[in-house]
């Protein structure tokens, strides 16, 4: 193969990888809106694919039960490989045969999404319960708090959660509240969609330069307990980290 053909498949590879990520999240998300459609409809209100606007933001929720043991927001992945990470890091990785990539920490991530339903519903944080749920293709190597499962899991850990929060004369009130602030218009989710596009290329780029994306600082290679990985220079100001 000449060394042009070769920059041609580089180049349509790149341009096809975002398409190949969202048709695989699209397909992980449609799989579990279908678990979660076997819960009890006179006890789970089950909503999915939310965006909501607050403080001039876009937040694209997964999916949301309503249910009278609370509000289960479930932020999921349709990751393969090793997934390793803590509950307070700012990027988690996922490993492929050794091929790294880093990417949000979905906890932070499932936090700001309730904090902006919770202040745009008015209903206290207690009632908000994060669960994150990855493909059963991947291997969990977390130290986390927060729930942190696989697909397959999805109903029952949201079963194990008994104590009843809501009413349930409550939960069509809650759930349309949620509905009116859906925004459905296409270009908005457009917006969206190139916001978190252009965040993560703005990352990525600063990542090249060796900069820390938080605060501007140097990064530095440092060594942990699951190998090498860069940190911010400016620590502890800053608890930036990045895996090698």
């Amino acid at each position: 193969m000449s060394l042009f053909t070769r920059i041609i498949f580089a180049a349509v590879g790149s341009l096809l990888k975002p398409v190949k990520t969202t048709i695989k999240g699209k397909w992980g998300e449609g799989k579990v809106a279908h678990i979660l459609s076997r819960l009890p409809e006179d006890e789970y209100k089950v909503i999915n694919d939310v965006i909501i606007q607050t403080n001039g933001y876009t937040s694209q929720i997964d999916h949301i039960v309503v249910s009278i043991y609370g509000i289960f927001v479930v932020e999921t992945k349709n990751y393969s490989g090793w997934i390793t990470g803590f509950e307070n890091s700012k990027q988690w990785t996922q490993n492929i045969y050794g091929e790294k990539q880093s990417f949000y920490n979905p906890i932070k991530q499932n936090k700001s999404h309730i904090l902006a339903l919770k202040n745009e519903i008015y209903i206290i944080k207690d009632n908000f319960i994060p669960i994150i749920a990855f493909s059963d293709d991947c291997s969990l190597k977390v130290e986390t708090e927060t729930p942190v499962i696989y697909l397959s899991q999805i109903l029952g850990e949201i079963k194990r959660h008994t104590e009843v929060k809501f009413d349930k004369t409550q939960l069509d009130g809650i759930v349309e509240r949620i509905k009116a602030l859906n925004i459905d218009s296409p270009e908005m989710r457009q917006q969206h969609a190139d916001e978190i596009r252009y965040n993560k290329q703005r990352t990525e780029e600063k990542l090249r330069q060796g900069i820390c994306p938080r605060c501007g600082a140097y990064l530095v290679l440092r060594q942990g307990r699951f190998g090498k990985f860069y940190g911010c220079s400016n620590y502890p100001r800053c608890h930036y980290t990045h895996s090698e």
